[in-house]
């Protein structure tokens, strides 16, 4: 009997004109988005649809714009909707609550609005991508970094896929060492600051006061955490992970890999782009895991 998980996209995966389709034919879309806008306080619908890529990307405006798309394909989807478990990749994860019922969408998209804020206030620090490195030799120079400053793996996105955040100096570093030891190349990401390190604490104290304002609820499906990888039911250790997401890594592998392991068998993602069905293919090597776009519905 199959297991259907969906799973939401964070930052990276939008493009210019996301949900324009949408918007178009369902009228029930084109009031969230009207809501959308005086919760976030910019035309979300305008920013999606009409802002080039480079204003789309800005972390300000990414965040609730994808955050909303995704909520917006799960309206389109009505009755279809019909799913045992979710799972969302950093800023997807409050899609995915948003989809189990931990709460509204008015408040995820507040939380969202204000986390996107916060982040992009963030200046200190930047991400960066060894394509080709391993596991290993992302971790051994990790940790001979780490006496020197902040350094962290930011994101286990797959068996061939990590993201490294902290202090500049040292992620140059890392890129000399990591191409060195194997690494094809080295792919700086254009994002503000260092997300998912502890370069985020200040991010992270506000978020907390935050998230305090919102009633959470039990997730009516099974939902897994970004922070430990594993499924979450209680409502405070959910916030306690909200919270603590912006200074921790993302364990995306381990999500996967437990929801495979609680026979979760046919994966759909709700949002736009194709990130985590790419990487989903990589973690699952089973020819009965099935993985699927929310248009092939």
């Amino acid at each position: 009997m199959a297991r259907i998980a969906y799973v939401f996209p964070g930052q990276g995966s939008q493009f210019p004109g996301m949900g324009k389709d949408l918007y178009d034919n369902y009228s029930e879309v084109r009031e969230i988005y009207h809501k959308a806008k005086n919760i976030a306080g910019f035309d979300i619908a305008e920013i999606s649809f009409d802002a080039d890529k480079k204003t789309l990307s800005q972390t300000q405006f990414t965040q609730p714009c994808i955050f909303t798309h995704s909520y917006a394909v799960m309206i389109s989807l009505g009755s279809n909707a019909k799913f045992d478990g979710v799972a969302g990749h950093s800023l997807g994860e409050y899609s995915a609550l948003t989809a189990a019922k931990v709460f509204s969408f008015e408040d995820g998209l507040f939380a969202v609005t204000r986390r996107g804020e916060l982040m992009s206030e963030a200046k200190e620090g930047t991400m960066l991508a060894p394509l080709g490195a391993k596991l290993e030799d992302v971790e051994s120079v990790v940790n001979e970094l780490k006496s020197d400053g902040i350094i962290e793996i930011a994101n286990y996105n797959s068996p061939v896929q990590f993201i490294i955040s902290g202090e500049k100096d040292l992620l140059y570093k890392a890129g000399e060492m990591l191409k060195q030891r194997g690494a094809r190349r080295i792919i700086p990401l254009t994002v503000s600051g260092a997300f998912h390190s502890p370069l985020m604490a200040e991010a992270q104290n506000k978020m907390e006061k935050i998230l305090a304002k919102i009633d959470f609820s039990t997730p009516n499906v099974d939902f897994y955490a970004n922070v430990t990888g594993d499924k979450v039911a209680d409502t405070e250790q959910i916030r306690k992970n909200l919270v603590l997401q912006l200074t921790n890594p993302v364990k995306w592998m381990d999500i996967v890999n437990s929801m495979l392991d609680d026979d979760f068998n046919s994966f759909v993602e709700i949002g736009p782009g194709k990130v985590l069905q790419g990487l989903i293919s990589k973690i699952s090597k089973s020819l009965d895991v099935e993985i699927f776009s929310w248009k092939s519905m």
